[in-house]
Order: C-alpha cells, then sequence, then structure tokens
C-alpha cells in the first residue's frame, strides 16, 4: 500500500530518495558558496589589517629611535634613510660698526701761553732748549719765533737771558694743519733772519774791511739755507707751498742739497 505525502500525493520511496540527494546537493553548494564568500571576507579583511599594519610600520620607523630599537632586536625590515636636518646654525652676534676714532680737538698755536721761563746758563741755545723742553730739537725756530722779540739774532744767547717755554706744538707727536702751517712759518721767520744777520755782517765788512765779518755774514747766509733743508723731515712738499716767500737763489740751493744728501730724517 502507497503512502500518502501531506497535499494528497502519494509517496513512493523511490521518489524520495531522489529527492533527498537532491536537497542535500543544493545544500552543498549553499554551503560552499558560504564558504567562498565567507573566505573572501577573511581574505579581504586581512589585507586591510596588513595595510594598516604597513602603514603603522613605516610611520614608527620615520623615528630615528624606534628604527635603532627595531634593529637592535634583529628585526628585518627595508631602513628608510631619515629625512637630513639641518644643523643648528650658531646664533651670531649682530654685526656692530667698527669704532670711529673720534676727531682730536683743534688746537690754536697763536693761542699758547708762556707756561714758565727759564734763565740762560752758559751753552744753551735755542736747539737745546727745544730738546730738552719738547724733547725735539728740531723744533727749536718754533720757540725762537716765540721769543724773537728779544733775540733778534737766533745764535745770540747769553747768560742771565730769559726765555719763554710754551706749550709745544704737536704735544702727542702728530701735527694737526694749523700746527705744522705755524711751524713752517717759524721756519722762514728764522730763514729771514739769518739772511738779514748776515746780510748786516758782510755790508759791515765791506765797511770796515774786517774778514771774519764777512765770514761770518757766509755763515749766516748758509745757515739759512740749512735750515730749510731741515724743515723738510716735516713735509716733503712744503718748499713748493712757500716757493713765493723763498729767495730763488736760496730755493736752488736746497734743491742741490735734497740731489746730494736726500731727505732729512723726521728725527
Amino acid at each position: 500500500m502507497s503512502k500518502i505525502r501531506s497535499g494528497g500525493r502519494p509517496w513512493s520511496g523511490a521518489g524520495s530518495a531522489e529527492s533527498s540527494d537532491t536537497l542535500i546537493a543544493a545544500q552543498a553548494r549553499r554551503n560552499l558558496d558560504s564558504y567562498r564568500i565567507g573566505r573572501r571576507h577573511v581574505i579581504a579583511i586581512m589585507v586591510v589589517i596588513g595595510l594598516l599594519d604597513v602603514v603603522g610600520i613605516a610611520y614608527l620607523l620615520r623615528d630615528p629611535g624606534v628604527a635603532d630599537a627595531v634593529h637592535r632586536l634583529g628585526i628585518p625590515f627595508a631602513r628608510t634613510a631619515p629625512a637630513e636636518r639641518p644643523e643648528p646654525e650658531e646664533p651670531r652676534e649682530p654685526e656692530r660698526p667698527a669704532p670711529v676714532a673720534p676727531e682730536p680737538e683743534p688746537r690754536d698755536p697763536a693761542a699758547r701761553e708762556a707756561e714758565f721761563t727759564h734763565y740762560v746758563r752758559w751753552g744753551d741755545t735755542f736747539y737745546t732748549l727745544a730738546r730738552r723742553y719738547w724733547d725735539n730739537e728740531h723744533l727749536w725756530p718754533d720757540l725762537w719765533s716765540l721769543n724773537r722779540e728779544r733775540f733778534p739774532d737766533p745764535d745770540f744767547i747769553a747768560e742771565r737771558d730769559v726765555v719763554a717755554i710754551y706749550p709745544r706744538l704737536a704735544p702727542d707727536g702728530e701735527f694737526q694743519s694749523a700746527e705744522l702751517n705755524r711751524l713752517f712759518e717759524a721756519y722762514l721767520e728764522a730763514y729771514r733772519a739769518y739772511q738779514r744777520v748776515g746780510d748786516d755782517l758782510i755790508a759791515e765788512a765791506r765797511r770796515s774791511g774786517r774778514a771774519w765779518q764777512r765770514k761770518l755774514g757766509r755763515m749766516k747766509r748758509d745757515k739759512s739755507t740749512w735750515l730749510l733743508y731741515s724743515a723738510l723731515r716735516f713735509d716733503e712738499g712744503y718748499l713748493d707751498r712757500y716757493e713765493a716767500k723763498i729767495d730763488a737763489d736760496d730755493l736752488a740751493v736746497v734743491r742741490s742739497y735734497i740731489d746730494r744728501f736726500g731727505i732729512p730724517s723726521r728725527r
């Protein structure tokens, strides 16, 4: 007797076996599909996790300290050279302008006043007094010029005479323009004084016939040109500036001294 399935259809044993196989196969296919889909999901998740790990490790390895720690643990990895960092520059001091030496106060040679007086002793000359009080004997024409009213002849200085001692020109050793001009004027004054005394002696020798006066007169004239030559130690070009105040013959003699002896030493 055949069995009746629900729904009124008869149920036979063979048909039931076939349906069961079909159901099992369908279920197996569904299970396989689910497994494949699940495996894809797992692979995708693993890929994403791997990428995140790579990004995280790469970020960490940017720190040189982490990279060195990993290297000490013996874990191989591709070292990425750290970005070069500029060496810190040492702070520089701001450039300061070079100090400018202050201009010296201008000195007026004409405003000098006598500091004390010197009573002449035997052997004193303006040359030796300039060396004693001014430490430069070649400044003597200035000392004589300051006292010239009492000493018309620069060489005639006797015991018991009184010489006024003034502050020296260029007390620091550096001549200002006004001081240098004053010194050259003093040299020119002494030059003219020697000329005048020499001419007077030569004229007197013609009247008196005294040979010593003529000889002394010539010596004074020679001293005048040697004096002009001596002034070159302070400025080699002063002759050109004062050319109009010097006799042409005397100027030629001084230039011949330069050719023969050169420029005198500054000291």
